[in-house]
């Protein structure tokens, strides 16, 4: 989960020197609700935010709660239970039937902005990382402790040391609740696991490629584009946010780390160049690895670059129909959203 990491990135970025911030981190859930725990909201003191807990429902009181931590610095529970308080639901416009229940904690230029800054960098050395956020125990709610893929460890000293113990639950996906034992005592505390936000590849630039960049770039992922004609490997044809970069396909490596790739997508409607690319990306399959055209073609380049186990989405994204470049771009966006959270992309209603 990278839990739109980048726009709170960005947010903390335009923030005015040693200006203080609150971060909201939803920490537990029941029944029915938009976010999951882990999900984080950051808040200026001049009432502004990024990230979303919920549809928008609950963010404009969420900045008025944190007006008392911006006074007093004292980090806070908060709780929206929308199951059974009539109230509440008609008076935020919920609909959800769920509860959700949140940790507000102020951070400070003159710490890091802990824990977000570690996280941050951490994040940007391509490290998945493993966040322990205090909700209960002896030390203050809102201590932390962070251990990245590498082995390191910073942050409180106990907490730090008490997920050791917890190996088993930084391979799950999402956050989840956990008793952490802190010498003779315990914690309770939310633990997270933060991948680095997804890097798409796609290789080729033609007409059909400026809607599907724009879809991965929406989503708030990275994302580069290859190719080696100029007149399409051209920045201002894409989103601002994406790279571009006019490079021969038999180059792919030397200006690509295909290592840190979360997916990439073959789409230079050229049989010997889509090859060339294949070939290279065969070598570290990124965990999404598409190919536009049809089965035939798809069949045609494994043959061609001598990898028949290697697992590629040809054609490329969901059935939706589509037929039109914003449409495929949609089904394509789509199947890679699901394949990076595990899912198979079907309807949520189904069952």
């Amino acid at each position: 989960m990278h839990l739109g990491i980048k726009a709170l990135q960005q947010f903390l970025a335009a923030q005015p020197a040693q200006a203080p911030l609150v971060l909201a981190t939803v920490i537990a859930t029941d029944g029915s609700t938009y976010r999951k725990p882990g999900a984080m909201m950051l808040i200026g003191a001049d009432e502004r935010y990024a990230g979303m807990i919920s549809g928008g429902c609950l963010e404009g009181d969420l900045v008025a709660q944190a007006r008392a931590v911006f006074a007093d610095g004292q980090s806070r529970q908060v709780s929206y239970d929308l199951q059974n308080d009539e109230d509440l639901v008609w008076g935020l416009g919920l609909g959800c039937g769920g509860a959700v229940h949140l940790l507000l904690q102020r951070l400070d230029a003159e710490n890091d902005y802990a824990p977000l800054g570690p996280l941050f960098r951490a994040l940007e050395a391509s490290h998945t990382a493993t966040l322990a956020l205090l909700i209960e125990g002896q030390l203050a709610a809102g201590s932390w402790a962070l251990e990245t893929d590498d082995g390191h460890r910073q942050g409180e000293p106990e907490l730090a040391a008490a997920l050791v113990a917890h190996s088993s639950d930084r391979e799950t996906p999402r956050a989840r609740r956990v008793t952490l034992r802190l010498g003779a005592s315990s914690a309770e505390a939310v633990l997270m696991r933060v991948t680095p936000t997804p890097r798409i590849l796609v290789c080729g630039g033609g007409p059909d490629a400026v809607p599907l960049v724009a879809q991965i770039v929406a989503l708030g992922w990275d994302c580069t584009v290859v190719d080696h004609r100029p007149a399409f490997a051209r920045p201002e044809r894409f989103p601002a946010e994406a790279r571009v970069q006019c490079l021969r396909p038999g180059k792919l490596t030397e200006g690509i780390t295909l290592k840190t790739l979360s997916g990439a997508i073959v789409m230079s409607h050229h049989l010997e160049h889509d090859a060339t690319y294949l070939r290279q990306l065969a070598q570290t399959p990124p965990p999404y690895l598409a190919l536009l055209g049809p089965r035939a073609r798809r069949d045609q380049l494994l043959a061609t670059i001598d990898a028949p186990d290697l697992k590629l989405h040809g054609p490329a994204g969901l059935d939706l129909g589509a037929e039109l470049p914003e449409a495929i771009a949609l089904a394509i966006a789509a199947q890679l959203h699901a394949q990076l959270n595990g899912r198979e992309g079907g309807p949520l209603s189904r069952g």
